[in-house]
């Protein structure tokens, strides 16, 4: 999950490199929700991500613990 994710990047200095494959993908949609800033190869290039920040809405994600939709 890419919140999940998220938690993992928060917890690495910055800037996050990050090579697998799955967890680029999601880096692709944490970046489309506007919760870090990174540079991420095109989904036909190889190579590694670069999370550069995790931004104020991105820190907003980390805090909230309950969903609050239950």
């Amino acid at each position: 999950m890419p919140l999940e994710l998220l938690k993992e990047i928060a917890a690495r200095p910055m800037p996050a490199v990050l090579k697998s494959k799955a967890d680029i993908d999601k880096l692709r949609v944490l970046r489309a929700s506007g919760l870090i800033t990174a540079q991420i190869p095109e989904p036909d290039e190889d190579g590694p991500a670069e999370v550069l920040e995790i931004t104020p809405l991105g820190r907003i994600a980390l805090n909230i613990e309950d969903d609050p939709n239950n």
